[in-house]
């Protein structure tokens, strides 16, 4: 038993069209502008994000280099730099005119205030000069 042939068929390629091509070009060109545009302050973001988490890391370091010290060292730094939170302590701090100079202030607290009479609590503060970054914790005698 012989088999019939059957005629093929000229199939239409299922491509796009060179207007199709043309057009999704012109779309993704006029689309592509604005999107870039929304991507740039992202961008922006992210470089000052860079700078805060490395300030953070800075501060956060230098707190952990004072507290490591004994409280009787603390507290004669404190009353040597004046026991005042307006006073920052040279010894712990940055030279003057660093970059993002960090800067140690230490004084006796007593829960509620300042205080130069209580000698069993030390406020501590971290801060960058000229910054609102800064760090604060309070380390106890005992």
């Amino acid at each position: 038993m012989r088999r019939r042939a059957i005629p093929l068929r000229p199939c239409r390629a299922g491509g796009f069209s060179y207007v199709e091509s043309i057009v999704a070009l012109l779309i993704l060109a006029t689309a592509l502008a604005p999107a870039l545009s929304a991507l740039r302050p992202g961008l922006a973001a992210s470089a000052s994000t860079r700078s805060y988490n490395v300030n953070q890391q800075r501060l956060k370091s230098r707190m952990e280099e004072v507290l490591a010290n004994r409280f009787a060292t603390l507290d004669a730094a404190a009353i040597a730099a004046g026991n005042s939170p307006a006073a920052s302590v040279a010894a712990y701090s940055d030279a003057a005119g660093t970059k993002d100079r960090l800067l140690v202030t230490l004084y006796r607290y007593d829960g509620v205030s300042l205080t130069a009479s209580d000698s069993g609590l030390l406020w501590v503060t971290v801060a960058i000069e000229g910054s609102s970054l800064a760090l604060n914790t309070l380390k106890s005698r005992w």
